[in-house]
């Protein structure tokens, strides 16, 4: 089976020649750097908190914490625009491969995790740090092992796919 003809429209568009192709520092290699820093921040930030919740850092005050979301939403910002380019740059390669739409269904459970995590341990003020951290628990680790697998799936990605552009088989 091939792939879809629209894949080829996309591949010979101006904009993804130029991501695979370019010698310029913007080109693929910048939005892959791009994709990491967004990712460093939405998944690291998610960890920190993460940790805090399940006791590992218990030096580390709950309720400034609080602060990291917009860090987190900002991070998940630059990924989606990034990888936004990253998919226009070898759509045959993305959107063929089923590896991809897991990373993507790891990444909006992550997310779902991420705000109710929020909701459930910044949304009622009236708690001590302790009924915080026990509201969280659970969606902490649920929040580790989202972010794990939809890295590991984004990881996979580089080694899963069937065709690496239209009509260019593995």
């Amino acid at each position: 089976m091939s792939p879809p003809v629209f894949l080829r429209s996309i591949e010979e568009s101006g904009l993804s020649t130029w991501i695979r192709q370019s010698d310029s520092i913007f080109g693929f290699y910048f939005i892959l750097v791009f994709h990491t820093i967004g990712m460093a921040l939405i998944v690291g930030a998610n960890l920190v908190l993460d940790l805090c919740l399940l006791g590992a850092l218990p030096d580390v005050p709950l309720l400034p914490l609080e602060r990291l979301f917009p860090i987190m939403w900002s991070g998940f910002l630059l990924n989606a625009v990034s990888g936004t380019f990253l998919v226009i740059g070898y759509p045959t390669k993305s959107l063929t491969n089923p590896v991809f739409y897991f990373k993507l269904l790891f990444i909006v459970i992550a997310l779902i995790t991420m705000e109710k995590l929020r909701k459930r341990v910044f949304g009622d003020r009236s708690l001590d740090e302790i009924a915080m951290a026990a509201n969280g628990k659970t969606l902490a680790k649920l929040s580790i092992f989202w972010w794990v697998a939809a890295i590991t799936a984004g990881r996979l990605l580089a080694y899963t796919y069937k065709y690496l552009q239209y009509g260019v088989p593995s």
